[in-house]
């Protein structure tokens, strides 16, 4: 971390994506118990969740388009002033009792709109502010700020809910978009925008990003694994697992303390990347998706709330394994001025099942039961992951540095033969 720091580029770059993701770890928790307080109903809560998300989806590959176009910090430091923005405003009417649920609905839209155009830009900068060679390091300190921010903001956000309300954590959410911005805004303005591509069309840039995904067989199954785990495993989680702790394991408190033990588990994952370099990262993101399993299968029974806890550190653990393992794959096998793009389509078939998950979550707790529903979800986990790991192209993805190892091993190889 040291070494990296020393960078000036990513030492801002660094504090401001710390910063941002401290804000957005205090707004899910409020968020989901300040719906909960207006409406009651765990449907009312999935639609606020999918409210978020859908912006992504719809406008995830037109982010990708313009983060290869466009000044890639100019992007990044817009959509934190309209979150910002947003963020304050809901805070506003929280604080004063004047929210309602379709408010909140078009805010987090905004928000979410801002996020589609922030994250493919921001994996983009990120290649020009460290060397090529230190991108899993990059993405490992990354990660080990972003789960560090967490823990503090879900303790926060549960001890804010609990006593004064939701309300002051959207402002102070709004706040970290502000820091955020000053630290892009310290960036020099022409970072990376030598190598951005405006020769071609928007829809010609979007086509380029879908064929370069197309054209990597790994990467649309890495896709599709992670399509589907939202759908059957995650977002039944997101949407009930805030309404099982309310009814079962004490509140917000408690889902905060779960929310916690899964950043900390967040926070050992990016330790472990950093150290951790698997020469088959695929295999290795599969296996390590099996430690979810225990979070959604606890929440169906519902266990007892240490239990929980410690399954999330678990899932904490496994999802940091898992986004560092795919994002640096995707950095390390794309060329850089198909990056934005190439992410943009990740992150578009990743969420684009969200929406189906949110939607039916509620519909299927009130129907089937919230126990069912997460048994379902921790069952589909271990279908997914042992599926993928049945397909030969999974064990054939390896890092540029394994491959450089391999060759000069059969180098050496057919030295010692003549």
């Amino acid at each position: 971390m040291r070494t990296l720091l020393v960078i000036p580029d990513f030492r801002r770059y660094y504090l401001g994506q710390t910063l941002s993701a401290f804000g957005d770890s205090l707004t899910p928790l409020a968020l989901a118990f300040a719906v909960l307080e207006i409406t009651g109903s765990p449907a009312a809560l999935g639609v606020i969740l999918l409210s978020s998300r859908l912006p992504m989806i719809l406008l995830a590959l037109l982010g990708g388009a313009v983060g290869d176009r466009l000044s890639r910090r100019r992007i990044m430091l817009v959509t934190d002033v309209v979150r910002c923005a947003t963020q304050a405003t809901t805070a506003v009417l929280l604080l004063t009792g004047t929210a309602e649920l379709w408010m909140l609905i078009v805010l987090q839209l905004l928000a979410g709109a801002g996020s589609a155009f922030f994250n493919p830009a921001a994996q983009g900068l990120v290649t020009s502010v460290v060397p090529k060679d230190r991108l899993a390091e990059a993405n490992s300190v990354i990660s080990v700020s972003k789960s560090t921010g967490q823990i503090m903001a879900l303790a926060a956000s549960g001890a804010l809910v609990a006593t004064v309300g939701t309300g002051y954590s959207l402002l102070i959410d709004a706040l970290t978009f502000a820091g955020s911005a000053y630290f892009l805004w310290r960036l020099p303005k022409a970072l990376a925008s030598e190598r951005l591509d405006r020769r071609t069309g928007v829809l010609k840039s979007i086509g380029d990003g879908i064929a370069a995904v197309r054209e990597r067989t790994w990467l649309w199954v890495w896709i599709l694994h992670v399509c589907l785990a939202n759908m059957i495993v995650i977002c039944p989680v997101l949407v009930l697992g805030p309404f099982v702790a309310d009814e079962h394991l004490g509140g917000a408190p408690a889902w905060a303390a779960i929310g916690i033990c899964y950043a900390i588990g967040g926070l050992s994952g990016g330790v472990v990347t950093g150290r951790w370099k698997p020469a088959l990262p695929m295999v290795a993101a599969m296996v390590s998706f099996l430690a979810i399993v225990p979070f959604p299968a606890l929440l169906a029974l519902p266990g007892w709330t240490p239990l929980v806890a410690v399954a999330g550190f678990a899932a904490g653990l496994q999802q940091t394994l898992y986004v560092v393992l795919q994002t640096t794959a995707i950095q390390q096998n794309v060329p850089a001025e198909v990056i934005a793009r190439t992410s943009s389509v990740s992150m578009f078939g990743s969420l684009i099942a969200a929406p189906v998950g949110m939607a039916l979550a509620g519909p299927a707790a009130a129907e089937f039961g919230a126990r069912t529903v997460l048994a379902v979800g921790a069952v589909a986990a271990v279908v997914l992951s042992v599926g993928a790991l049945l397909l030969p192209l999974v064990w054939r993805l390896r890092t540029p540095q394994a491959e450089k190892d391999t060759e000069e091993r059969k180098d050496a190889m057919g030295v010692v033969a003549e």
